[in-house]
């Protein structure tokens, strides 16, 4: 393991612990975006586009492609929390997460620290088996499991056992496709798999504008167009 990816993992940890967040302990997504209060919205975008973040005035912004599917989402969001916490420097963009490119060092750190985040080595080995633990060892069922804990993509997954040292590039060819099919073979679900929470709202926007619009402060007409304010920057952005 590189310097580089020490740093990222310390950084990961301490995210974790700032959240109250064990070292091996799974990551519920919307509960945690809720316990640090970052709103979150999910739209349907572009296939390129995984989702962004804005930090103004120290409001935090992330949002969320829901055309894909609900691990691949689950791993934009720790992308998009290591450009709102971790990296001071960076400018809004539009993210196309999970690819792990070394030629766009920014990215490939929101990439790895997402992995970091949701996926932590220790919290990996205690769930596969002594036996799997050798190169190339870990079975498909495992692999399942794994992704299914963690809720994550399979491709994040496998990124991140690659990175451990615990298979070869051909070993993850071999699992990368026909992830659905895998799952139903073995008796998972496959929700993960799926798209999922379109024009979901995570945060108190929503609560906010329902309190004024119950209150009288505001009418109905404005309470509609608070609540498609993200649409409409949705469409600004295509």
């Amino acid at each position: 393991m590189t310097k580089t990816e020490l740093i990222i993992r310390k950084e990961a940890s301490k995210f974790r612990d700032s959240a109250g967040l064990s070292p091996v302990e799974p990551v519920n997504i919307q509960s945690l975006l809720l316990k640090i209060n970052v709103l979150t919205v999910y739209k349907p975008l572009s296939e390129s586009f995984s989702g962004m973040a804005v930090k103004n005035d120290g409001k935090l912004f992330i949002l969320v492609n829901s055309n894909h599917p609900v691990g691949r989402q689950n791993f934009t969001v720790g992308h998009e929390l290591c450009h709102l916490y971790v990296q001071n420097d960076f400018a809004p963009h539009a993210c196309l997460v999970g690819h792990f490119d070394p030629s766009n060092k920014q990215e490939w750190h929101a990439d790895m620290f997402s992995a970091e985040l949701l996926m932590p080595e220790d919290g990996l080995l205690e769930i596969i088996p002594e036996d799997q633990l050798g190169k190339n060892q870990i079975t498909i069922v495992t692999i399942l499991k794994l992704e299914h804990i963690f809720e994550v993509s399979r491709l994040a997954l496998l990124y991140r056992l690659k990175n451990m040292g615990l298979i070869t590039e051909t070993v993850l060819n071999t699992f990368k496709d026909n992830v659905k099919k895998s799952a139903i073979d073995y008796g998972f679900g496959t929700a993960l798999y799926k798209p999922a929470n379109e024009n979901l709202i995570i945060g108190d926007y929503g609560s906010k504008a329902h309190l004024l619009f119950e209150s009288g402060r505001i009418s109905e007409g404005h309470f509609l167009e608070l609540m498609n304010i993200f649409q409409n920057d949705e469409q600004n952005q295509a």
